[in-house]
């Protein structure tokens, strides 16, 4: 983990549209001086890696509704013991760091 590139913050487990995710409190964008690359077939973002309450993972970061979010998969919510509410420790930086 580049220490230089690496963000910690806490923040509530929230319920997306069809993914689980947290926001985060700074654009990626400007934090790290990369731009959003392709994702997927219709999605831009940043792909990261870090922690969540020490359980690591890799994952994308996406703007949504003029914010930005760490999407969060199924299975790191049940190896984390996470659910919909609960205050969860990140540790991210960009996969490219």
């Amino acid at each position: 983990m580049n220490r230089h590139r690496a963000v910690a913050f806490r923040a509530a487990v929230q319920s997306g549209n069809k993914q689980w995710a947290v926001a985060l409190p700074f654009d990626p964008v400007s934090q790290w001086s990369t731009p959003a690359r392709p994702l997927w077939k219709c999605g831009h973002g940043h792909r990261v890696r870090g922690s969540l309450n020490g359980q690591d993972f890799r994952g994308a970061v996406v703007e949504r509704a003029g914010a930005f979010w760490l999407l969060l998969e199924e299975s790191l919510m049940a190896a984390a013991g996470l659910d919909v509410g609960q205050w969860v420790d990140v540790l991210i930086e960009p996969e490219d760091a």
